[in-house]
């Protein structure tokens, strides 16, 4: 797959414009798509993503920026010709409504915004900064069951490179999350912590996003298609999980809105359902999937998975805890480097970290935003 980023004009005639995007489009993106600012007001603009290979949350959020600006100059934006996943990046993000459609007329500049509904649940309000205590409490939502030793092994790391006792525990509570100090989270569990007590995202795995696959039994030959209305397990309602495993549906054909879905609270529990012929189809992060025995395996059938390269875990920090942050983000930079940190990396499943960028935090509060309650 390309890391590359072109742009072809086709043609320019009477103020219409049209443009072949070939490549990846991500952070790399953002000088090749400077150099459509000069288009002029009222233009009308069509974009073919054909050759377009990949599209990720930084990618989006240029393509968004690029947008807003164009309507604000009243110029007329329509993209064709998106592959399946690309489709569904941008009807996830509220980008959908500049893709052509047949006898629809194309974005003009109207102040339609990206999030019709402002999200239900309540803003964060700011606290007074409680005092730092020598213990740290670190909470982490473990990608797979086999990582548990591993992330054992990384809060001993993190003791004695910051000085600090660590206590360590899997899984965020809601009822705890306000002493709650490094978290290491889902997509939309670190949303939540950022919108409601103002955790500060420091680091992201590298080169790594959370992707969903499609489950049935082994036993069942049918084709996603044919599973209207069934039963679909999954962990939980509000996870990135379940929303893109709804979008894969969709975008198959399926109605997921007249699907029963089963919330079994976490995907083990999930999978055994499956199994016990309790649910039909199962949504589950790509990296469980992969982790599980060869009996699990064994039985159960993979429907689909998605290649968005849109979301992934955070790790964060309480707002309070700015220098243990920055601490913290050099920390897990260097573990690459170093025998002892290059064997935990390997326990946990990690390559290494990397700074999230700001337009990739952005996409995912977005759609976070949009859609959990």
């Amino acid at each position: 797959m390309s890391n590359s980023f072109t742009i072809k004009p086709v043609s320019e005639q009477d103020n219409n414009y049209r443009f072949d995007f070939i490549g990846s489009i991500d952070a790399h993106a953002t000088t090749v798509l400077d150099t459509l600012s000069s288009i002029p007001a009222k233009a009308t603009v069509l974009l073919d993503f054909s050759q377009v290979e990949r599209v990720n949350s930084m990618g989006l959020s240029l393509l968004l920026k690029l947008f807003e600006e164009w309507e604000q100059k009243k110029i007329k934006v329509e993209v064709q010709k998106l592959d399946r996943m690309v489709n569904m990046l941008f009807k996830i993000t509220g980008l959908g409504r500049f893709v052509k459609t047949e006898g629809q007329a194309a974005s003009t500049g109207s102040a339609t915004g990206i999030n019709p509904e402002p999200p239900r649940h309540a803003e964060h309000k700011a606290q007074e900064p409680t005092a730092i205590h020598d213990k740290l409490n670190f909470v982490a939502s473990l990608q797979s069951g086999q990582q548990l030793t591993g992330w054992y092994l990384l809060n001993t790391y993190l003791q004695r490179r910051m000085k600090k006792a660590i206590h360590f525990e899997q899984n965020i509570d809601a009822n705890d999350a306000a002493s709650t100090d490094l978290l290491f989270a889902k997509p939309f569990e670190a949303c939540s912590m950022i919108k409601e007590y103002g955790f500060v995202p420091v680091m992201r795995p590298l080169s790594e996003c959370d992707e969903v696959v499609i489950l049935t039994r082994s036993d069942d030959n049918r084709a996603l298609g044919d599973f209207e209305g069934v039963t679909v397990g999954t962990a939980t309602q509000d996870s990135f999980v379940y929303l893109l495993g709804r979008f894969l549906c969709d975008e198959s054909g399926l109605d997921s809105a007249k699907f029963n879905f089963d919330f079994a609270g976490n995907e083990i529990k999930t999978l055994q359902s499956l199994i016990r012929k309790k649910c039909d189809l199962v949504f589950m992060l790509k990296k469980t999937y992969e982790g599980l025995s060869s009996f699990s395996r064994n039985n159960v059938r993979k429907l689909d998975e998605s290649q968005t390269n849109f979301a992934c875990h955070l790790f964060c920090v309480a707002p309070q805890l700015k220098a243990e942050g920055d601490l913290l983000a050099e920390i897990l930079m260097e573990m690459a480097n170093d025998e002892q940190g290059k064997k935990i990396l390997q326990d946990i499943q990690i390559d290494g970290w990397a700074k999230p960028e700001e337009g990739e935090l952005k996409m995912l509060q977005m759609v976070y935003n949009q859609y959990v309650v």
